[in-house]
């Protein structure tokens, strides 16, 4: 069976309604709403100086890329609240990017369009019901908090041919189709040429976690942002794990695409003897040549801000946002006959 996100949000989004407008939990909110920001990646493909590390020392800050979602979420309590969101990730980056000589030299590059429904909890760590005052014209309230949870996702890494990996390929005769027929604009699906021999799925899961923050003004909108780091359980985000493949099992395309070094690119990159050197960033019938790190799997992360609106308003937290109304004073009828008069009323 296809793995079909929308209908899947459709379902979350459903039994969270359905839970919303039972009488029992009608004092607990629903919100909905979109979000929007920044995606960033960590994995095989880029990177600095030094050989691959974990977080923030290998991000490339310029190929950040855009990031777009729309959510529901249901506040279980004041410090509870889970949500299943939609969207799509977008991912991209190069190895000439990279002052690394290594990674320079593989040349590797992807973008990726990530399609993920998620499910997670938000936990409450800091709230503070009320910032404004009291006779302020807007009631703002703000809560801190830490999500977790599981996204389920499918993606399509795809790469460009490299025109002097065609070029230098063509001259030691590993292809048979001239560089000058190839479309070096077209964005090729890498997971259809088996660059490394091994074929993967398009679907993974998961686990992002993150903090965020959100501000709820007047009861009626909530505001926020929200950092997210997803772990996932694929190595494929970037088509980049393991070895190269044989030639033999490659056609033109995908043996360019595999193995896009070349004399060029390895002088550019610094290599004393680019020709030699060029040996390690291709297929060897010796021994399995590394073309990335199998034992890490990819990484990705987006930094969003929210806005969703609050079609249920009696929920813990927002009964701690509502001032306490005052009671109406009750005035006593006067008794047929009496002669008390009401104060600003006239005598006959």
């Amino acid at each position: 069976m296809a793995f079909n996100l929308s209908r899947a949000f459709i379902l979350a989004a459903m039994f969270l309604t359905s839970i919303a407008q039972n009488e029992a939990l009608s004092q607990y909110a629903l919100d909905y709403g979109f979000t929007m920001g920044t995606a960033n990646y960590l994995g095989d493909i880029g990177g600095d100086q030094l050989t691959r590390r974990d977080f923030a020392a290998d991000l490339h800050l310029g190929q950040t890329k855009l990031s777009t979602h729309i959510f529901v979420r249901y506040r279980l309590s004041s410090a509870v609240a889970i949500k299943a969101q939609m969207g799509t990730v977008y991912l991209e980056d190069y190895d000439n990017l990279s002052s690394n000589l290594s990674r320079r030299t593989r040349n590797a590059h992807f973008r990726n369009s990530v399609n993920e429904l998620s499910l997670r909890g938000e936990i409450n760590l800091f709230s503070q019901p009320m910032l404004t005052r009291y006779t302020s014209k807007y009631r703002v309230g703000v809560n801190a908090y830490a999500t977790l949870g599981v996204t389920a996702f499918v993606h399509n890494p795809q790469a460009q041919l490299d025109r002097d990996a065609a070029e230098y390929h063509y001259n030691q005769g590993n292809i048979d189709t001239n560089p000058s027929q190839f479309n070096y604009d077209h964005w090729y699906d890498l997971r259809d040429h088996r660059t490394e021999q091994l074929t993967y799925g398009s679907a993974a899961l998961g686990f992002p976690l993150g903090f965020g923050a959100s501000f709820m003004v007047n009861n009626k909108v909530r505001l926020g942002i929200e950092f997210v780091w997803n772990l996932t359980l694929t190595d494929y985000l970037d088509d980049v794990s393991f070895t190269y493949a044989d030639p033999e099992g490659l056609d033109d395309i995908g043996l360019v695409l595999s193995q896009p070094s070349s004399v060029v690119v390895a002088e550019t990159a610094g290599a004393e003897n680019p020709e030699v050197y060029l040996n390690n960033f291709g297929w060897d019938a010796a021994y399995a040549s590394p073309r990335g790190n199998p034992d890490k799997n990819d990484t990705y992360g987006t930094l969003q801000v929210a806005v969703s609106r609050v079609v249920m308003g009696s929920s813990n937290f927002r009964k701690k946002n509502s001032y306490r109304k005052r009671r109406p004073i009750k005035r006593r009828s006067r008794k047929p006959g009496s002669r008390r008069v009401g104060r600003g009323r006239a005598k006959f």
